[in-house]
């Protein structure tokens, strides 16, 4: 008899988010392949304050769900739980398994979670208030949010913790991160007026 899977509900509630484009629209390809179902995703990023991801108070909730599933399926990592176990949360000064390192990362934790159903994405308005968002349009990569995820060990990596992504809630404009190749808004506006361009 298998055992049932575990998941542990958790929040992040000082992020930014650094990929937003496949939150409404999924991705059906991974690493060039096709993909047998739909994953919406997003990467977000979170200032160190601390030595280890472990100690930031920003995960003080999702090191709540890590000891649930410790006391549960994984309990056999219990004894060395920081070393033995794949985490969701990385140093974005460390280089990617790829070798990649990206500016935005320097200085922070990055975490992506991923789902196969479309998350719950709102933003907070003037009051307080909580609107649904069916697109990206007011908001951009950059912008701080709350993530609802939900941990569970990896079904094809019993050694490994990832995040489901449950919801989003953009709460505050954030400086905008532009990816390599990319630009940003504000840079089209600037060359359109060093053209004599008036937007």
């Amino acid at each position: 008899m298998v055992a049932q899977r575990q998941y542990e509900s958790a929040t992040v509630l000082n992020a930014r988010i650094v990929d937003l484009r496949h939150l409404w629209t999924p991705s059906t390809t991974f690493k060039g392949q096709q993909t047998q179902k739909p994953n919406y995703f997003s990467l977000f990023i979170v200032p160190k304050t601390q030595a280890h991801w472990s100690a930031e108070p920003v995960f003080a909730n999702v090191m709540q769900a890590f000891q649930k599933l410790l006391g549960g399926q994984l309990q056999w990592a219990a004894a060395n739980p920081m070393g033995s176990v794949t985490w969701p949360i990385v140093d974005g000064d460390m280089p990617s398994p790829e070798g990649k390192t990206s500016e935005f990362a320097k200085g922070h934790w990055l975490f992506s979670a991923s789902t196969g159903n479309p998350p719950n994405v709102e933003m907070v308005q003037a009051g307080g208030t909580l609107v649904k968002l069916q697109n990206k349009v007011g908001v951009k990569a950059g912008d701080f949010v709350m993530a609802g995820i939900t941990a569970a060990v990896a079904q094809n990596d019993p050694r490994r913790v990832k995040f489901y992504l449950n919801a989003v809630v953009f709460t505050a404009p954030g400086e905008e991160i532009v990816f390599a190749n990319s630009v940003s808004g504000a840079e089209l506006m600037r060359m359109a007026q060093q053209q004599g361009l008036q937007v």
